[in-house]
């Protein structure tokens, strides 16, 4: 992800493909923390807009970007393996739309105006995001009905979209009840995904909903300690060759878990192949509550130097208990999909 990416719920821009690299092993020890009376099932209604372009081809094969099928497949068997096996996720019904979503003011691309975009993004309605509203309650499945009435009905618990470059999707978009969906009981959350990107992207984009839905559940002051980079989100995105007055030093000898821009040994946005090794507690989160304070020393090697490595090592740092401890989730994975009311962890069949 670059520089022009706008905080953690942002447009979906142009950027490369990441390649999918081998997760590292210690997913494996980390997996032995979890509790295996919890989990967590998530039904998912997910809208394709592929749209056929003036050749008569969809748009991903006439840009030559990816198949969402095989990015859904590894994204769902990684946080999986991530969450220690306590979230499953299951793709309850796919819609393949062959248009443009529908932008504010009942905007939508024609083929000229969308690849208008890609060459030139200044125009107001590259930029613009997409009617919500509009787009969960229109329906695209007649037997499914609109993603309203699905969510409504209790037949699926969140909403992936797919798309390209300027389609006007947030990363992750949390919606209060009887808002954008005038009869949803619950909160949802809306993914947006993009086949002109890689499945390292969408872990990236779940790790932003991971931290905005933890940090409302526990607190800054807890997530702080787990985190240790926060403060660095504030830093502009440039990645100087050594740390300078703007991107200052990290202090190896007090680390912590990082977070989705930095690694516990970062000094600049996306720094997840540094070499350089802290002594961090992060390991000892799957005590939590019960933390010890114990340090290991870590560095990229610990994730295996990519993101999607960096990101799968985090999230399996997640403390994963049944139960709650002083008021709060001993198992964080029920932050990140909801899950903290009674029979809010099971999906309805």
């Amino acid at each position: 992800m670059g520089a022009r990416l706008m905080g953690w719920q942002v447009l979906l821009a142009l950027g490369a493909v990441s390649a999918l690299a081998v997760a590292p092993e210690d997913l494996t020890v980390l997996a032995t923390a979890s509790d295996r009376s919890e989990h967590i099932h998530v039904g998912v209604y997910v809208l394709d807009f592929d749209p056929l372009t003036n050749s008569g081809s969809p748009l991903s094969q006439a840009q030559g970007w990816n198949d969402p099928f095989p990015l859904q497949t590894q994204y769902l068997a990684d946080v999986a393996r991530s969450s220690g096996g306590i979230v499953s996720q299951r793709l309850v019904r796919v819609s393949q739309i062959r248009d443009y979503p529908v932008k504010a003011n009942g905007f939508r691309f024609t083929d000229a105006t969308y690849h208008g975009c890609l060459a030139d993004s200044s125009p107001t309605y590259c930029t613009g995001l997409i009617d919500y509203a509009a787009v969960l309650n229109t329906e695209f499945d007649a037997r499914l009905g609109s993603a309203c009435a699905a969510l409504t009905g209790g037949r699926v618990d969140e909403v992936w979209l797919w798309g390209g470059p300027w389609f006007g999707y947030l990363e992750q978009i949390l919606v209060t009840p009887h808002t954008l969906c005038a009869g949803a009981r619950q909160p949802f959350v809306v993914m947006g995904f993009s086949y002109e990107r890689g499945e390292p992207e969408m872990l990236h984009d779940l790790g932003h909903r991971a931290e905005a839905l933890i940090q409302a559940g526990i607190g800054f002051t807890l997530w702080d300690r787990f985190d240790g980079q926060r403060q660095r989100y504030a830093q502009d995105f440039a990645c100087p060759s050594a740390p300078d007055s703007g991107h200052p030093e990290v202090n190896r000898s007090i680390g912590h878990a990082g977070n989705v821009h930095f690694p516990p040994n970062a000094y600049c946005h996306y720094q997840y192949d540094r070499d350089f090794p802290v002594l961090s507690d992060a390991y000892d989160w799957s005590n939590f509550p019960d933390l010890t304070g114990h340090q290991t020393t870590i560095n990229a090697s610990s994730w295996g130097g990519t993101q999607r490595g960096f990101l799968m090592w985090w999230m399996a740092l997640f403390p994963r208990h049944a139960g709650q401890s002083g008021g709060l989730e001993r198992d964080w994975w029920r932050y990140v999909y909801m899950a903290t009311g009674p029979g809010n962890a099971e999906t309805p069949d």
